[in-house]
């Protein structure tokens, strides 16, 4: 049992944990992404303030006089030095007529032009290595200079000091965010459990029971997610509890009614073996074989009213019928009982087939109850008619009979189990027929109705059912 508790928890904490922990390492990812970006725009920041010194340091010292351009680059202007880290660096100065007047060939002007004394800043490669390149152009103001007066200055630098001081900027402001994820995680974890003891509590509750407990679950103290959960326990045992109570009273009823045949079972025996004589040796066992004959059939209608209650589950399993080919062969089956008893038994079918879903063994058994019940209570010369219609969505099956009928007073009371109308004279009835229609009729969300023959002279039964007007695939 508590293994099995243990599966079920785990596996609802692990949904849970599937649902919570992915979105939270995309969070954490993309905010890892964005920390690394900040790290690394901040570190551009402060690099780029010494890269634009250098690169104005080298323009500064640029001059033209009657068309000729002298440079000077001062040395700290190529110092470039950072956390014990020395980058390398190149630089260019371009001619106005596009020439390489100093400098590094090959270090190229990028597409986006800078303005006048505004410099551009962007990340390129140079001879196989990263570089931050600045470009600056300037103004010589010296009208004697082929193709203008403007003069471009490129400055690029190496960007290892950058990543290394990116990557420490990255981790240091990485360390508390994992602490507070992993404090985010403790905290989730308390509250998972914290969450889950409600669900803990009342399965301890539900495992301290009795076997026969079936009082309802208190809902004082639950979650209100789990109120739905907790009125479905309520309702399922305030079902299994109408079910037991129902076969409590029936295995008292059973145990009542047939200890009245088995104690005149064991008396007829004991007559019997007492007799000398053979005539009424066989008197006493042919009035044996009656009471083992009334008993067996009690003992098959015990067992049918059994099948037919909703614990059975034989109610559940259905079949698309033609209801008027069933009354039929149910008929067919009685009609040398009808005969032996010189009663007239008939059946009147409906215009077309009446087709309906349900159990074909207890719609059967119910058919077969009625019509049994009928010839057992007509006298010799009677008639017992059998007719089905279609009423809308329904049929209808009645059963009509000349027996003495039913008063409207016990109308109620015969569809008890066990209950026999006093004066009816029928020995070998066990009070249960009614009840197995009932049941049945139930089952197959039906119903059934007593009313007098529209003669006068016997018992109208009526049982309605619903039809199915196509069949599914």
């Amino acid at each position: 049992m508590a293994e099995t508790h243990g599966i079920s928890s785990f596996g609802l904490r692990k949904r849970l944990a599937w649902g919570v922990l992915p979105p939270v390492a995309l969070l954490l990812f993309l905010n890892a992404f964005w920390s690394y970006r900040g790290a690394v725009d901040a570190t551009n920041r402060a690099y780029d303030r010494s890269l634009n010194a250098s690169l104005n340091s080298i323009a500064e010292n640029i001059h033209a006089t009657g068309g000729v351009v002298s440079v000077d680059i001062p040395y700290s202007a190529l110092d470039v030095s950072e956390g014990g880290i020395q980058e390398r660096v190149y630089y260019a100065i371009i001619a106005p007529d596009g020439s390489l007047l100093t400098g590094d060939k090959g270090l190229a002007i990028p597409t986006m032009k800078a303005l006048i004394e505004e410099p551009v800043i962007i990340d390129t490669v140079f001879r196989g290595q990263p570089v931050r390149l600045a470009t600056l152009r300037k103004r010589l103001y010296d009208p004697a200079l082929a193709g203008g007066d403007v003069v471009t200055v490129l400055f690029a630098e190496t960007t290892d000091a950058r990543a290394s001081l990116a990557l420490s900027l990255f981790l240091d402001s990485l360390r508390p965010q994992m602490l507070l994820i992993v404090a985010g995680l403790a905290l989730l974890i308390l509250g998972f459990r914290s969450a889950f003891r409600p669900l803990i509590e009342l399965r301890d509750a539900i495992d301290r029971r009795n076997e026969e407990d079936l009082t309802p679950v208190s809902p004082e103290h639950v979650p209100e997610e789990l109120l739905p959960l907790i009125e479905a326990i309520n309702y399922h045992m305030a079902r299994l509890e109408k079910l037991l109570e129902s076969r409590r009273s029936f295995l008292a009823d059973a145990a009542h009614q047939i200890r009245t045949p088995l104690t005149l079972l064991g008396a007829q025996t004991e007559y019997g073996l007492r007799q000398s004589d053979p005539e009424e040796m066989r008197k006493t066992f042919a009035s044996l074989t009656e009471t083992i004959r009334s008993t067996r059939r009690m003992a098959n209608q015990m067992l049918t009213l059994a099948r037919a209650e909703p614990a059975s589950g034989l109610a559940d399993e259905t079949a698309y019928l033609d209801f008027a080919d069933l009354v039929y062969e149910v008929a067919g089956d009685f009609a040398v009982i009808a005969l032996k008893k010189e009663i007239d038994l008939f059946f009147e079918p409906p215009a077309g087939p009446a087709f309906i879903e349900g159990s074909s063994t207890l719609l059967r058994e119910m058919v077969s109850n009625l019509v049994d019940n009928a010839l057992r209570h007509t006298p010799a010369q009677g008639k017992v008619g059998l007719s089905l219609t279609k009423v809308d969505d329904r049929v209808l099956l009645r059963v009509i009979d000349d027996g003495p009928g039913i008063p409207a007073s016990e109308r109620e009371k015969v569809f008890q189990r066990f209950y026999r109308i006093l004066g009816h004279g029928d020995t070998e009835g066990s009070g249960l027929g009614l009840s197995i229609v009932r049941e049945i009729c139930r089952a197959h969300r039906g119903s059934i109705r007593l009313d007098d023959d529209p003669d006068g002279r016997g018992l109208l039964v009526e049982v309605t059912l619903p039809v199915r007007k196509e069949r599914l695939v």
